[in-house]
């Protein structure tokens, strides 16, 4: 089959196009999915797919269309939203298709007609569109809260999305009307890729909003968690104090009745002084403020609910890593835990383990759970009435696992759920 010099031009520009598309899934995306080779993979056929379509159909409408589809099915490569994707898509297709537009009349081409076979050949117009496709990205890189963007609002993520929608369906309306000049068209379409550069930066921008507010409830629950642990700090001292002043009194006590033979009242009036030492109990002691912290307050709460809780902590007292990344972690990971073993009516538990080794830091939580897991595409869901507030706690806990290199696993086997994580920390 003979190609035109145009339909060559295509050919091999379309694999630059390719790559540049890849950059701009970067922006949105920060956790990859599927391995290196399966992600190559798609957007190899992405390129042949898309090289087919132009080369044998070439009509506007179509082309669109697959790409749309395409731009879809590439965002599943990485770890991500449903309404992530469609802002992501919509987004970067708005942006490249206004861009090809926008060189497309500056050559003098106006003869767009959307359902029909375009004829469009102008190769420096090609080259100069990939070139200023891959510029935009480079820029758009600037926008580095966007991959955090899981967890914006239905309503301010529909408002994000009406913008490109809307901008799509006034350029093809742009293209239909008639009695319009080139250079009408033209500003139209310049202003309507301001509109969605712009809309880059408010979403950036309400990401980062979102953030701080997140950050401020951490940092609320965290000095919660202190004041906690002081208040236990406190009662264990004065018990001890208590203790410590009546000793000899109780020695004297013990004394007699063990001379007595009174053995179980000697074991009972022990058992007093135990049970005084340990009026408040530290479930966690192991000399991190941060860790003591968060499992006590946490644990407390599942004590009061009839959970029955094992700590076992083989830590030192200073690790490398942020509060703050400890706390999204522990207290996401425990507030699931308490949640699940609640539903529980038998034999309701919570194990925490944490052990440190070489740089390497596990953690280990096992809670009895009723069976109820529910799971799509390897992602579990909440099973809470109010989705939008929910789902956002191993989100969370993922991305803190990413700053370390670190894994997480599940397992939901029988009637225990375990989440084991391992981050790697400079030792």
């Amino acid at each position: 089959m003979h190609f035109t010099l145009y339909e060559w031009s295509f050919i091999v520009l379309n694999i630059f196009g390719t790559y540049t598309i890849y950059k701009y899934m970067e922006i949105f995306f920060e956790i990859r999915k599927s391995n290196v080779i399966i992600e190559f993979f798609t957007y190899f056929l992405y390129a042949l797919f898309i090289t087919v379509i132009f080369l044998f159909v070439n009509i506007p409408i179509i082309l669109m269309t697959c790409n749309l589809i395409a731009f879809i099915l590439l965002t599943f490569n990485y770890e991500s939203t449903v309404k992530k994707r469609i802002v992501s898509v919509l987004l970067i297709y708005l942006i490249l298709m206004c861009v090809e537009l926008v060189v497309g009349l500056a050559s003098g081409y106006f003869d767009f007609f959307i359902f029909s076979v375009n004829h469009y050949s102008f190769i420096y117009g090609l080259v100069v569109t990939k070139i200023l496709s891959y510029a935009v990205v480079l820029i758009l890189k600037n926008f580095k809260n966007i991959k955090k963007g899981e967890t914006v609002p239905n309503s301010n993520w529909l408002c994000i999305v009406l913008i490109p929608l809307t901008s799509l369906y006034m350029i093809l309306l742009l293209f239909q009307a008639e009695g319009l000049k080139s250079v009408q068209v033209l500003a139209g379409i310049i202003l309507f890729l301001l509109i969605n550069f712009a809309t880059f930066y408010l979403y950036d921008k309400i990401i980062v909003s979102l953030s701080e507010k997140m950050q401020n409830l951490l940092i609320i629950e965290q000095n919660e968690y202190f004041n906690r642990q002081l208040n236990l700090m406190k009662t264990s001292l004065e018990a001890i104090k208590t203790i410590r002043h009546d000793l000899k009194n109780h020695m004297f006590a013990i004394q007699a009745f063990i001379e007595g033979n009174e053995t179980e009242k000697a074991l009972e009036h022990i058992s007093l002084i135990m049970n005084s030492i340990g009026a408040k109990k530290d479930y966690a002691v192991s000399g991190n403020s941060i860790i003591d912290s968060t499992i006590n307050f946490k644990l407390q709460g599942a004590e009061h609910n009839g959970i029955k809780t094992t700590v076992d902590l083989n830590i030192p007292e200073d690790l490398k890593i942020s509060s703050f990344d400890l706390t999204v972690i522990l207290g996401n990971l425990l507030d699931n835990a308490i949640e699940a073993t609640l539903k529980v009516k038998e034999g309701r538990f919570i194990d925490v383990k944490m052990k440190y080794d070489k740089g390497r830091l596990l953690i280990r939580i096992d809670n009895s759970y009723r069976g109820e897991i529910k799971e799509e595409k390897g992602r579990l869901l909440t099973t809470k009435e109010n989705k939008n507030n929910h789902g956002i706690g191993i989100t969370s806990v993922k991305k803190v696992i990413q700053k370390y290199d670190g894994q997480i696993l599940l397992d939901y086997s029988g009637q225990v759920f375990s989440v084991s994580i391992l981050l790697f920390l400079e030792s």
